[in-house]
């Protein structure tokens, strides 16, 4: 198994997600955020954790009071 190619590191993780990396660093201090492996001083996120994350903070949109149906 090669886990190199399921790890993104954390400024392309910030790029993929259209922030600057000091605000992925913060995110990851409020334990916020996606689940992260740090390796010595490197951060990095599995691709898996990324996806799952993002599918949890979808929100249904509520339907509007009073709308026609």
């Amino acid at each position: 198994m090669d886990f190199r190619s399921e790890l993104i590191p954390e400024a392309q993780y910030a790029e993929l997600t259209g922030r600057n990396i000091r605000s992925v660093q913060r995110e990851r201090a409020r334990r916020e955020g996606p689940a992260f492996i740090r390796i010595g001083r490197k951060v990095y996120y599995r691709k898996a954790a990324i996806e799952q994350w993002l599918l949890d903070q979808e929100q249904v949109q509520p339907r509007a009071a009073g709308g026609s149906r």
